[in-house]
């Protein structure tokens, strides 16, 4: 009891004194006139850490249980649905109930019944409506930063990215020991699983043929980066898309069915005459490694056995679910790929793994107003999600559920219940529309008759009875936008946080998205926040367990006062 009473009053002193410090410098910067809440010039790595900091401080402060009952968590899984908003949760939640015969209202998503949710903010330091590379970087790396770049902060130039780089939850992960891994339907070079890894200031500078010729010499490809840089060059697990990046372009015949359009479809070819792919085999000869392009090459992976596993499914992004190849000679879904890739992190020598898991695609099926599509995909994350939840133990794993922004896309009108979430949302006497329906995007002229301007007797519109002439059951379909947009864009409301495990509880309120990386951090005992969490150290850990439960009970009286002077001077500044 002595020496645990002795190990809290050292750390109630250093928390004391720490926090002490911070409000100290929290009254400098006042005394400057330099508000960390009000001025734009702030917006660098700095500014972000002590703003996720605050944020975690002050969830602490109100979580009892959390400072009584030490936890950490083992493993950590982060999905992210690309572009999947709060519209596109709840009409997905529909689809998938109606695919399976039910009304879909009523229906559930697998995470919908995790404890703890929260609201993210997801603006970029220069952008009101964000995009995947900005809030990517935010979401894991706990810097929020400008649109299009990825893994560094909001001061990136052509000639410091050294100086602007900000590590990764990856990073973090490797430096602990963990096993690490992405998994992607999108190519593993793209804006989210870029994130994980890469250092850039332009996200399209996915192989060597983007990066502008004055700039080549400074620049790696994000494929190199990939391949030849930590954390990505150690990664275990990588499964996606994109062989064209890496000069393992498959022959045109094994090229998809369905070629669809859109700023999103354009892929990158290398031209230094490289084959990545190639280079991975033989650094890791004589290990246990494994590459696939293919259903089958998965599937006869020993999975509990290989170390490193590669696998580029496509030369692009992965096709959409609902018209991909599910042959053996065809890709893989997203809950296949999450399961291989848990079944290679999970090592019984291990102090666990980190893996982040993007249902990219959605995002892609909005750009086009595709959404029948996106919803399809809303509901193959679903069933990625639930696939992790029946192989980990959810008493050393912490799984959070999210989106990196909106879409322009409405539910909306008044369809009655059971309608079809793609029909129409009013009466057929009604001039008509339809309950899904985007601000922006191509579908503006799929529902014209031609291009001729708009008048009160026009009948260039698509009617309630020429909408039959519209083939609405095609793939290609396209629900209505108001505006015409070759892409549709992004929405900047909210996205919704879900989270189950250790940590989970500190997902609560409406925070900026750097924080999440900072859950991360604070409950895998890795990265910046660790040092927040009495649980992350080994001796209180050790002296904690073989107290009585009374003695427990005083250690944690004594922690929780330290906790409180610590932090007291904190609230309100946040």
């Amino acid at each position: 009891m002595a020496s645990c009473l002795r190990f809290a009053t050292a750390r109630c002193v250093l928390l004391l004194l720490s926090g002490l410090l911070f409000v100290l410098i929290c009254d400098i910067d006042r005394a400057q006139g330099a508000s960390v809440y009000k001025s734009p010039n702030l917006d660098d790595a700095r500014f972000w850490r002590r703003n996720a900091e605050a944020y975690l401080k002050k969830v602490l402060m109100y979580d009892e249980n959390r400072r009584i009952t030490p936890a950490v968590a083992k493993n950590i899984i982060i999905f992210v649905g690309d572009g999947m908003g709060i519209a596109s949760l709840s009409t997905g939640r529909i689809f998938k109930g109606q695919r399976a015969g039910r009304s879909g209202e009523e229906e559930q998503l697998s995470f919908d019944n995790f404890p703890n949710t929260g609201m993210s903010k997801t603006y970029n330091t220069d952008r009101q409506v964000p995009d995947s590379a900005g809030t990517a970087t935010a979401m894991f790396s706990g810097v929020k930063t400008k649109y299009g770049v990825l893994g560094v902060d909001f001061t990136i130039t052509e000639t410091n990215l050294e100086a602007a780089k900000v590590p990764s939850f990856m990073d973090w992960a490797q430096a602990v020991g963990k096993r690490t891994g992405i998994v992607t339907t999108t190519r593993v070079t793209h804006a989210t699983p870029a994130a994980c890894y890469a250092h850039t200031i332009n996200r399209n500078y996915e192989c060597g043929a983007k990066i502008p010729a004055n700039l080549k010499n400074r620049i790696k490809d994000i494929a190199r980066q990939m391949m030849e840089d930590a954390p990505g060059k150690n990664l275990n697990v990588v499964l996606g898309g994109g062989r064209n990046h890496f000069g393992a372009s498959m022959p045109s015949h094994l090229k998809p069915e369905y070629q669809f359009q859109g700023a999103m479809e354009k892929t990158c070819i290398r031209t230094d005459g490289r084959n990545l792919v190639e280079e991975w085999k033989q650094r890791w000869n004589g290990t246990e490694a494994a590459y696939a392009w293919k259903t089958s090459d998965l599937r006869a992976v020993e999975l509990d056995k290989v170390e490193h596993l590669l696998g580029l499914f496509n030369d692009d992004h992965l096709s959409y679910d609902s018209v991909r190849d599910r042959s053996p000679d065809g890709e893989p879904s997203l809950s296949e790929m999450t399961e291989a890739a848990i079944k290679v992190l999970k090592r019984p020598d291990s102090p666990g793994f980190a893996l982040m898991v993007e249902g990219g695609r959605i995002d892609h099926a909005h750009h086009q107003n595709h959404a029948h599509l996106a919803l399809a995909e809303v509901v193959e994350l679903d069933k990625a999600v639930e696939t992790a939840l029946n192989m980990v133990d959810l008493d050393e794993t912490l799984i959070i559920v999210t989106a990196d922004h909106s879409h322009a896309m409405t539910f909306n009108g008044y369809p009655d219940r059971g309608n079809d979430i793609l029909g129409f949302g009013n009466r057929p006497n009604a001039t008509p529309y339809e309950t899904i329906t985007y601000a922006n995007g191509p579908g503006f002229l799929q529902h014209r008759w031609n291009s001729s301007l708009l008048t009160e007797e026009s009948t260039d519109w698509a009617t309630w009875v020429k909408l039959n002439q519209l083939n609405r059951s095609e793939v290609t379909y396209r629900h209505l936008s108001a505006f015409p947009l070759p892409d549709e864009t992004h929405g900047g409301e909210d996205v919704a946080v879900f989270a189950a495990g250790p940590g989970a509880n500190l997902v609560r309120g409406t925070f900026e998205q750097n924080y999440i990386a900072y859950v991360m951090s604070y409950a895998g005992c890795m990265g910046p926040a660790k040092r927040f969490n009495v649980a992350c150290d080994d001796g209180f850990l050790q002296e904690f367990t073989k107290a009585s439960g009374a003695e427990r009970a005083a250690c944690s009286i004594v922690l929780v006062i330290g906790l409180l002077h610590a932090i007291v001077g904190l609230v309100g500044r946040i």
